[in-house]
């Protein structure tokens, strides 16, 4: 799966494209947001909107990894201070500083052979994000 990760890593993916999927997702309902089909089809309609036609299918497989492994990290509790109780998927993933260390954060194999985020690496590129910004 390494090769597989490291050309989904080489697909630049914006933190505020994340927040997008993030916001699509919570508004969906219940049965259709972890429906495998329901949620790749909105999201394929929402990178229509935004221009991305073309390269969507490449581009929806490495959103769908990084969300999925921002959440395996929250489930985790390995987000704790950065996240807060509530919303449809509850928790809240929108703080800035999140995102963006979710767009940059490399993808790496996991043990159970799912793709996710090293939780000290991540932490780390949060912190670091944070420093810049002059807020914790």
């Amino acid at each position: 799966m390494s090769d597989y990760l490291d050309k989904v890593n080489r697909i630049p993916i914006s933190a505020d494209l994340l927040g997008e999927v993030l916001d699509m997702l919570r508004q969906l309902p219940a049965e259709e947001r972890w429906a495998s089909g329901s949620r790749s089809a909105r999201l394929f309609e929402l990178l229509e909107r935004r221009g991305m036609s073309e390269t969507a299918d490449v581009i929806a497989v490495a959103i769908d990894l990084r969300v999925t492994a921002l959440l395996r990290l929250q489930s985790a509790d390995a987000l704790r201070g950065w996240t807060s109780p509530g919303g449809e998927l509850g928790v809240n993933l929108l703080h800035p500083d999140l995102l963006k260390a979710a767009a940059a954060e490399p993808l790496i194999e996991e043990a159970d052979g799912e793709a996710g985020f090293d939780a000290g690496n991540f932490r780390l590129r949060l912190l670091a994000g944070a420093e810049v910004y002059g807020r914790a």
